[in-house]
């Protein structure tokens, strides 16, 4: 019998973590952060793990849970700890209960203390000294006793667009991780100066710290938190809400009295050391691809700025070198001490600049060296990575060469699928039936990371970088047909269905580090751009996502938020009706994403989202509110303003609050999402009733079941079988049984929809997945012929996607990205056994969802409908 310490349960099987390094750098100690999954019931204690590598040494390692199964044990836990492994190898470390014995260790154990001088953060290897009135962020560094950094020589500035300067002050300080390993440290304040002293932008800094390392993480986001004021549903740039300044930099300064010099790489891969003896300014303007004046970069007047291709260096006053794509490294350094910079997305993110003279570092965010003020959207916020190494002795510049690719340390596929954390994953390969349309769908999603129309290499097409644009898939779907001047249609694609879940998920499934990449980078882009960062507009705006852009047309000067000026034409400006919306809400991949990393903001996006479900529908907080309390119905409409049934706009406020519960476990979450089910959905709706045959505007109602499926299991999972989980299975049941009878592959009713593309078959895998649910739900009885007709459907899917020469466009294949795999899993076959609490008649008539004003707006619309015919009758035949 196993202590009741045990961490492993009954099961001592060790856990793999594999680290592959494939940039040709050695590396030693470098810092990791993983998030791993456990099976329900496996892991109560990660204080009693330990980690051994290959050599079965043990490593020191830091674990911290980051979300519980319903019974209290691990369900998701971030590791960290310092890994080695030589170029181009792959090194394998394990997880396993920890012996009786603590091997000593005579490394020093970080500390945080607080002083008259400030917050000082002790790795054993270097003494930080921080600001804690404003984010500098240093005041001093002191590495072996020496002092590295001179005192308050460090700064963080930002100048606006008429040259006055902002400092960052401070408001809330906290030590938001402790460990052994890594401590970081948040602030948050905002940005006071110029002439008024009144606040300019906020920001939140986040700085981590290493056990025995001079390396300091900075991850500072700037934000605008001013409301757009988007009149008309136009939301481009140049909108009153914007905010403009000419520089945005951190600077740091050696404590060195004598005569320094500077080392820098500009590729870390391939170039060779280079030294300057006074100054150099290493500045990207451009992607420096084929397509770097690509119409992307368009500022509010319509004219790009970018001046030449990609980077220039200059050193001791003449051009050094010039080229593409940097991602430099770049060392100060005299006798005794030096500091090295490396900025994570140099190149991608441009413009992005590095000065080095008389022992100082700025390094530009937002450079001054941009010929065009930079201007950052009302409620639009940018996260900047920069990592620091200070030291004595000889410093070189290859000291951070790891900055610009980092290890990311994973499980093997298997234990992702046995941990259970997503439903129905199995990995590539292993499909419980391995047919014919399960090989091809997996090839058709690979496409979106391997070969010449990858979705990396489509990038390349509109020139999809930038600070405001990396990350973000090119919406090649809208540009079929296009035939305009001016190069190709611009259109971002903004996380629609959910890109960030269909990585993640193939990640899991492959182990293939590029879909990690494509996770990461659209994650870190969803969050900064396409999430509206203000708390100052309509509660049905404030904090929400924005759509794709507008339907085949060029995205001009509205970036990633849908409608714009420039494409009104013959419209009235009143009737475009752009900004965030419940149907286009995406928060399953930004679960994944903090679970996989522990970035806080995936976590904050998380939850802001759902709080935006909650806020959106809140009567009370609408204008007139006091009038009339009832729910305002926008977390639940989808298409038309009175259609509150199943569909995806309903569909995507539920799945949102149940991430956002399984984030936090807050039961308000859950609570709302079960008002919304009621609200929608019933046992003994009139299906025929509810129009879903109208393809063109129904077609989602397979979204919300699909949620409704995930419901279902989450209830499942924590033991609920409640009269709510009655309800929500027997209106699954009884649409499923409707969708036997009546549905049919979307490519026999194309001369239903207005524009018949390849992504109509696409959507048939939601059907499929509908009928997994149904028969993982039915009775024993019922089960075999919604498990055929989940075959059926997903069959005919990818038979008729393959039909289209269009088929691998982006949005199919995202859509078989976030749904195919779950055909593969032999889990929804089995059935879940479940005594029917209730019957279908026991809940009672189907009650029709009134929202507020409802009565208000019908008698607009009967008086609007009475002026037009007035009109007509009296105008001139």
């Amino acid at each position: 019998m196993l202590s009741e310490r045990s961490p492993f349960g009954t099961d001592m099987r060790p856990v793999r973590i594999v680290v592959e390094e494939r940039a040709g750098i050695r590396r030693v100690a470098e810092p990791v952060t993983v998030g791993l999954p456990w099976p329900k019931g496996r892991l109560w204690s990660p204080a009693l793990l330990e980690l051994r590598c290959a050599g079965g040494q043990r490593v020191p390692m830091q674990a911290q849970i980051l979300a519980r199964w319903s019974d209290n044990s691990t369900k998701w836990m971030l590791l960290d700890f310092q890994a080695c492994v030589e170029p181009l190898a792959t090194a394998v470390y394990e997880l396993l209960p920890a012996g009786p014995v603590r091997p000593d260790d005579d490394t020093p154990e970080m500390t945080v203390e607080t002083s008259s001088d400030g917050l000082i953060v002790d790795t054993g290897a270097a003494l930080f000294v921080l600001d804690m009135q404003r984010f500098s962020p240093f005041r001093s560094v002191r590495v072996g006793g020496s002092q590295v950094l001179r005192h308050g020589a460090s700064e963080t500035v930002l100048i606006d667009n008429r040259g006055a300067r902002y400092e960052p002050r401070i408001e809330c300080l906290e030590v938001e991780t402790r460990g052994q390993l890594r401590t970081t440290l948040r602030a948050c304040g905002v940005f006071r100066g110029g002439m008024t002293r009144r606040p300019f932008a906020t920001f939140v800094g986040r700085m981590s710290f290493f056990r025995a390392s001079g390396v300091a993480e900075i991850r500072f986001t700037i934000r605008n938190p001013r409301a757009a004021r988007h009149r008309g549903g136009l939301w481009d740039l140049g909108d009153p809400g914007s905010i403009y300044f000419k520089e945005l930099s951190i600077s740091t300064s050696l404590a060195s009295r004598g005569s320094t010099a500077i080392d820098w790489l500009v590729e870390p891969r391939t170039s060779t050391k280079r030294e300057a003896r006074a100054d150099l300014e290493l500045y990207q303007d451009s992607s420096g691809g084929d397509n770097w004046k690509s119409f992307n970069h368009a500022n509010r007047d319509r004219v790009v700025m970018n001046v030449f291709r990609g980077y220039r260096v200059i050193a001791d006053g003449g051009l050094q070198g010039q080229g593409d794509r940097a991602s430099p490294v770049v060392t100060v350094r005299d006798a005794e001490r030096g500091m090295t910079v490396a900025v994570d997305g140099f190149w991608q993110n441009f413009p992005r600049a590095i000065e080095a003279r008389a022992g100082s570092l700025r390094i530009g965010l937002f450079p001054a060296q941009y010929r065009d003020i930079h201007e950052l959207q009302a409620g639009e916020q940018k996260t900047h990575i920069v990592t620091l190494q200070f030291g004595t002795g000889s410093v070189e510049a290859t000291a951070l060469r790891w900055a610009h690719d980092r290890l990311v340390p994973r499980a093997m596929p298997e234990w992702y699928a046995e941990s259970a954390v997503v439903p129905y994953l199995t990995p590539i390969g292993n499909e419980a039936e391995v047919s014919r349309p399960l090989i091809d769908a997996d090839t058709l999603v690979k496409t979106a990371v391997t070969g010449a129309q990858s979705f990396l290499a489509r990038r390349e097409i509109i020139d999809e970088y930038g600070w405001r644009h990396f990350g973000d898939v090119y919406a090649d779907h809208e540009a079929v047909g296009h035939h305009g001047a001016g190069g190709p249609l611009v259109a971002h694609y903004n996380n629609q269905y959910d890109v960030v879940y269909g990585a993640a998920v193939q990640y899991l499934r492959s182990g293939d580090r590029r879909w990690f990449d494509l996770t990461r980078d659209l994650a870190r882009h969803v969050i900064d751009i396409d999430i509206y960062h203000t708390d100052r507009d309509r509660p049905a705006f404030n904090g929400g996502m924005f759509w794709h852009t507008e339907h085949y047309k060029d995205a001009a000067t509205c970036t990633h938020r849908g409608y714009s000026r420039a494409n009104v034409g013959d419209r009235s400006r009143w009737s475009c009706g752009g900004g965030p919306s419940s149907e286009h809400n995406y928060t399953s991949g930004l679960s994944i994403y903090y679970y996989l990393t522990g970035d806080p903001l995936g976590k904050e996006s998380v939850q802001g989202l759902a709080d935006w479900v909650v806020a959106m529908d809140d009567g009370r907080r609408r204008f007139g509110g006091w009038l009339d309390r009832r729910a305002t119905g926008f977390a639940s409409v989808t298409a038309s303003r009175d259609y509150h049934g199943p569909g995806r706009g309903c569909g995507n406020s539920i799945n949102a609050l149940l991430d956002g519960h399984a984030a936090t476990g807050e039961r308000r979450y859950l609570e709302k999402a079960e008002e919304l089910i009621r609200r929608s959905i019933h046992p003994r709706d009139d299906i025929t009733g509810r129009g879903l045959d109208d393809v063109e505007h129904r077609w989602s109602y397979t979204v919300f079941l699909q949620v409704l499926g995930k419901y279902l299991d989450a209830k499942a999972e924590a033991g609920q079988i409640d009269r709510m989980f009655a309800f929500a299975r027997e209106s699954l049941l009884h649409y499923a049984r409707w969708m036997a009878r009546h549905e049919v592959p979307y490519k026999v009713v194309l001369d239903r929809v207005e524009i018949p593309t390849e992504t109509w078959p696409a959507q048939d895998i939601r059907k499929a997945n509908v009928f997994a649910f149904a028969t993982k739900y039915a009775d024993a009885n019922e089960s075999p012929n919604f498990a055929e007709r989940a075959d059926f459907f997903f069959a005919r899917c990818i038979s008729d996607l393959q039909s289209f020469e269009t088929a691998r466009l982006t949005r199919p294949i995202v859509i078989l990205m976030t749904n195919a795999y779950v055909q593969g899993s032999s889990e929804w076959r089995s059935g879940v056994p479940h005594r029917r609490l209730t019957s279908p008649n026991d809940f009672g008539e189907p009650r029709q969802f009134v929202p507020q004003f409802a009565e208000l707006q019908r008698l607009r619309s009967w008086v609007v409908a009475l002026f037009r015919r007035l009109h007509q009758s009296v105008s001139p035949m």
